[in-house]
């Protein structure tokens, strides 16, 4: 009481000392103002009152007399202070207020609000504005608690350290505006050293704080230790990865481990270089106190093969441990073998991260490294989580492990990247014999059990990736109609894979792990694809490329099915860590086996033939765009100058366009220029007497060729490109000179009464002649078929052969390969196909009409790379044409070799290729064929 009522006399003579101020500085301001005779606040009308002398302050007297004029002697007029009139101002009300104020104050004994003892929030918004006021008046608050001898809050505390190491008030953490009051996140802020002091001074008085994140914060030693000093007896998680606390901060780690009080949970210490000697000292201390840490990661610290053995014992030891982390040490074969000595016979260990060490590297033969790796993935029953990524194993090292993998069924989770080797969506890891091993890059890192990640990766995580359980079940006749057995599904995560749904007990159903987000899939049933009429689809319209009885085949699908999982999904529970499904990892697909049945003859479809992947058929919307393109590129506009004339003949140009395009195609191969596929003039000319457009009367022969030279001419702006000649017709150019050829033969002489006209009779003159060309119509009736396809997938390996040591003329480094036209002479002159029924120009006619249309051939050089699927029928448009004897004895006529199928003239020049073409290395391996394929005689039923 005695304090406070010393504390209340100062503040009333604060507020007296106040007042006394406010009333001189107003008697000074009235006397002046009256006085001054240059005073713009004097009137006439002006009221004045006399002041009495002792109301008068000396010096303002003094002033007075410095303001009285002189008189005509030069000398001062004196007058009597008491005759000066004051002059008599309106009272302001905002400064008697002010003065009321005050005397309430002074009468009045207020009670003081003591900051330190009010209950302010530490997080949300209103925190950390009351956090910036308190600093405003932080020194006041000081001067209250000293005074009152107050205990400094939070707030202070950390206000006062920050202005003794002359650091900004920042409220690294302890202040938020949202999260929990027992967790502190700071991580990747940097706060360093200095900082560190600041937190302790708020963590002295903040005990309610328990997980501690401070990751990359350039926390030293002295800093580790001020934080750990203060937070030994409450932390229950530390996460002091990314700096470097040393050794002091290693002993402070040590002692606070070892305290009674320890409660720690959690300590993360990865990349603080900390080296083997300082992690040995944590291993010890843990092994020599009751602790309860659950997890430990000293990751990135470069430890070695002198770490080993005290790992060892900790793994076996720590009872309650269920994660460690390793991650990116230097521990190699004999290390890692007694790493995984303790892994199996430890029973409490859930998630273990090992990735990016050297178990791979065995320093001596006696080191068993890779056999303990593989009695831990076959004995263990407890890890449910495993990172192997990266550890330098050779191939027969990844096989082992990969078959040791296959029996264990409680690893859910299981990372081997940067290794031979990828792990599928069933959790198996596949190795194929020719593959090579992974480049080393930044892998994915594992985080506990949790999901860390919505994106598919090449190699399936269930945990990390969230992968959920879905039941797939089809109802016969509200699916689909039809007996659905053998009934297969497509999904898309498995490259549309062909998976056997089993049919148990009256129902057809498989329970599959899909990822997250979006999973289309249809069903084939009896070679035919087809979605759930009651499951989820969406329209879709386009190819897709599926593997049917280990064949990829491409069908189009009008709709396909879909189910959608949410983004964020948990594998186990987060108390007793059981998991919340019920498919196991590496569980097989189901194995159809069919009934046994009569031989039955294979029914052949396009979509199982070997075209089918990359061959592209020729539909309406690709002919729209050819002829849009050429239409643009040509000059027909300026011939016809009607824009309504104009788009008539554009829609009568497009309904003949298809004609158009084979004729030119069939044409433009019978003497390119060069490598580029187009008309000369005697070609046109040939053109024209075919289709008897010169008749010597309404079109000349010179009258041709000058149509031929405008045409060339009017493409000016193409001039300088190599792939539209200057004296030779392209595509667009062809089109063009039927329209021209229309006036002067039709226009001009009056035969037709305008452009339209003109254009239309042209067409219909050359239409019966141009209608026998098409390309399409030879594959339809003698290439697309069972034989052609048998022998085709036969002589593969030859053909691959043949196409792979001949693509090298035009093909640049890192281009992928493609066959130029000399190298298709180059093949037929090897073989000596040439003769008087085979020449140059039935080769070049069989290049150009087995590449497929392409839009632009004014700025692609597609017209002239072939492709392997091209090469494929060029090859056999070439037989067709060739017709070469049998490889039996039997002697044909030239008629009869003309008029054989299709497959027996292709197999026939293969064989002949195959001795003449391929490398001697080849013909060896390959061997010598004396019987045809197709004289083999099946078995009757």
């Amino acid at each position: 009481m005695i304090e406070e009522s010393n504390y209340h006399s100062q503040q009333d003579n604060k507020y007296q000392n106040q007042l006394d101020r406010r009333r001189s500085s107003a008697q000074f301001q009235d006397v002046s103002t009256m006085i001054n005779p240059n005073s713009t606040h004097l009137t006439r009308n002006a009221s004045y009152s006399m002041p009495h002398e002792s109301q008068i302050n000396p010096q303002i007297l003094a002033k007075i007399a410095a303001m009285v004029p002189y008189n005509s002697d030069n000398k001062k007029k004196f007058f009597r202070v008491d005759h000066v009139l004051k002059l008599k101002k309106k009272p302001d009300p905002l400064e008697e207020e002010q003065e009321n104020e005050i005397r309430k104050n002074l009468q009045l004994s207020p009670e003081i609000v003591k900051e330190d003892l009010q209950n302010k929030p530490l997080v949300g918004p209103q925190a950390v504005q009351l956090y910036y006021q308190h600093y405003k008046k932080v020194n006041k608050v000081r001067q209250q608690n000293d005074f009152f001898k107050i205990s400094d809050s939070v707030q202070t505390a950390m206000l006062r350290q920050a202005e003794q190491i002359d650091v900004l008030p920042c409220k690294i953490g302890v202040v938020k505006t949202k999260g929990s009051e027992q967790s502190l996140q700071i991580s990747h802020q940097k706060y360093g050293d200095r900082y560190a002091s600041m937190l302790s001074e708020g963590l002295k008085v903040n005990p309610n704080i328990k997980d501690f994140y401070m990751a990359n914060n350039r926390i030293q030693s002295s800093g580790a230790t001020q934080i750990l000093n203060q937070i030994g007896k409450v932390a229950k998680v530390l996460d002091l990865q990314q700096n470097n606390i040393g050794k002091i901060g290693t002993d402070s780690i040590c002692q606070q481990i070892q305290s009674r009080e320890n409660k720690l949970e959690v300590l993360n210490l990865e990349d603080n270089k900390l080296g083997d000697r300082n992690v040995t000292r944590i291993l010890k201390a843990l092994l020599n106190s009751n602790n309860k840490l659950k997890s430990l990661n000293v990751s990135k610290n470069y430890l070695t093969n002198d770490i080993a053995e005290i790992l060892k014992e900790s793994i076996i030891q720590l009872d309650n441990m269920e994660q460690l982390y390793i991650h990116w040490n230097q521990i190699k074969g004999w290390g890692g073998q007694k790493i995984f000595e303790a892994l199996i016979e430890n029973k409490t260990l859930l998630v273990f991260d090992a990735g990016w060490n050297s178990f791979g590297i065995q320093e001596r033969k006696d080191v068993q490294c890779i056999q303990k790796i593989c009695d831990f993935l076959i004995t263990n029953k407890n890890v449910l989580h495993c990172d192997l990524s990266s550890n330098q194993f050779s191939l027969n090292d990844c096989k082992l492990i990969a078959n040791a993998l296959k029996q264990n069924r409680t690893i859910y989770g299981f990372h081997f990247v940067n290794n031979w080797g990828i792990v599928d969506a069933r959790g198996f890891l596949q190795i194929q014999e020719n593959e090579l091993q992974r480049v080393l890059g930044e892998t994915p890192r594992i985080k506990g059990l949790q999901q860390t990640t919505t994106i598919r990766q090449e190699n399936v995580c269930w945990i990390c990736e969230g992968w959920q359980e879905q039941k797939f079940i089809w109802i016969p006749d509200v699916s689909g109609e039809g007996e659905a057995d053998p009934l297969f599904i497509h999904l898309d995560f498995e490259a549309y894979k062909q998976v056997y749904i089993p049919k148990n007990q009256d129902e057809i159903s498989l329970t599959l792990m899909i990822p997250t987000n979006t999973t289309q899939y249809i069903y084939t049933m009896t070679d035919t694809q087809l979605i759930a009429n009651d499951q989820s689809n969406i329209p879709y319209g386009h190819q897709l490329k599926i593997n049917y009885n280990n064949n990829y085949i491409t069908v189009l699908m009008e709709n396909i099915n879909y189910v959608k999982k949410d983004k964020h999904f948990l594998i186990f529970d987060q108390v007793e860590f059981k998991p919340q499904i019920n498919v196991l990892p590496r569980t097989p697909d189901p194995v159809y086996i069919p009934p046994k049945l009569k031989k039955q003859k294979r029914i052949w479809t396009f979509p199982i033939s070997i075209w089918a992947k990359d061959f592209k058929f020729e539909n309406e919307d690709l002919l729209k765009k050819c002829f849009e393109k050429d239409f643009t590129c040509s000059k027909i506009s300026k011939v016809v100058k009607n824009p309504d004339e104009l788009l008539e003949i554009k829609n009568v140009l497009w309904a003949h366009y298809k004609l158009i395009k084979e004729t030119y195609k069939q044409y433009s191969s019978n003497s390119p220029t060069g490598d580029i596929w187009s008309i000369s003039s005697n070609v046109i000319t040939e053109f024209a007497q075919q289709t008897e457009l010169i008749d010597g009367k309404t079109l000349k022969l010179s009258d041709l060729d000058l149509k031929f030279i405008a045409t060339c001419a009017a493409s000016i702006e193409y001039k300088g490109n190599f792939r539209n000649p200057e004296r030779s017709l392209c595509r667009f150019q062809f089109m063009e000179f039927l329209v021209r050829v229309s006036e002067d033969k039709y226009l001009k002489t009056k035969v037709a009464n305008n452009m339209l006209e003109a254009t239309k009779m042209i067409l219909e003159q050359c239409k019966s002649y141009m209608s026998t060309f098409d390309a399409q119509k030879w594959r339809n009736e003698r290439y697309f078929n069972e034989q052609c396809d048998d022998c085709l997938k036969f002589f593969k390996p030859l053909l691959n052969h043949l196409y792979n040591k001949y693509s090298v003329k035009k093909v640049k480094p890192g281009q992928k390969k493609f066959m130029c036209l000399d190298e298709i002479h180059e093949i037929c002159s090897q073989a000596n196909l040439y003769d008087e029924r085979f020449v140059e120009r039935d080769a070049d006619n069989a290049f150009n009409l087995s590449m497929m249309l392409q839009v632009d051939e004014l700025e692609s050089d597609r017209i002239f790379q072939m492709t392997f699927i091209e090469f494929l029928e060029a090859v056999a448009r070439i037989a067709d044409k060739v017709s070469m004897p049998g490889i039996d004895a039997v002697d044909l006529t030239w008629d009869q070799r003309v008029s054989q199928p299709l497959h027996l003239k292709l197999e026939k020049i293969l064989i002949h290729l195959a001795n003449t073409c391929a490398s001697e290395e080849f013909k060896l391996q390959y061997g010598n064929i004396n019987k045809s394929m197709f004289a083999i005689v099946e078995e009757d039923d």
